[in-house]
């Protein structure tokens, strides 16, 4: 079984990715031809607690990733989560963000985007944010405890050819 070893943040970036493919793309549908009709995706990694340093590398993998399948627009200005710009979005990516991030009329805006059927994607410290907000809460499924030291991993990669890999 070969073994590969990742970048720091590529383990985190993986997961995401195929994520995020999972909430943008219909599996009914083929990959469009260009980028003008491309599904666009909103990577928010506002923070008003600790920084991950790895964000900058987080949003150019997703861009790197989804090339050929999603146009990715990358803020911190909370301003996007209205109900006009929010609809422009397949999915909403929270990207290591944490604390409070959003006022109460952009958390309702979001809401309901995402109960309209927007998609959402939470990575790494999206469990670190909005802790007043109980629907977020059960929107991304737990709560940030604590973090671990950071660890070195080691991918074993089995099938080479499956399209997840």
């Amino acid at each position: 079984m070969p073994t590969t070893r990742l970048p720091r943040f590529a383990l985190m970036a993986v997961a995401c990715a195929t994520a995020v493919a999972a909430n943008v793309a219909r599996a009914d549908a083929a990959p469009a031809a260009s980028a003008d009709v491309l599904p666009r995706i909103l990577v928010f990694s506002r923070t008003a607690g600790f920084r991950h340093d790895s964000i900058p590398e987080g949003i150019a993998c997703l861009k790197e990733v989804g090339a050929a399948r999603w146009q990715v627009e990358a803020t911190e200005d909370p301003a996007a989560f209205t109900a006009d710009r929010l609809r422009g979005y397949r999915a909403v990516v929270f990207l290591s963000t944490t604390g409070d991030v959003l006022d109460r009329p952009q958390e309702e805006a979001f809401e309901a985007y995402v109960r309209a059927g927007g998609g959402f994607v939470g990575i790494h410290a999206a469990t670190d944010t909005e802790y007043g907000w109980e629907w977020f809460g059960r929107l991304v499924g737990g709560r940030f405890a604590t973090h671990p030291p950071v660890q070195p991993a080691v991918v074993r990669v089995e099938d080479r050819t499956h399209r997840s890999t």
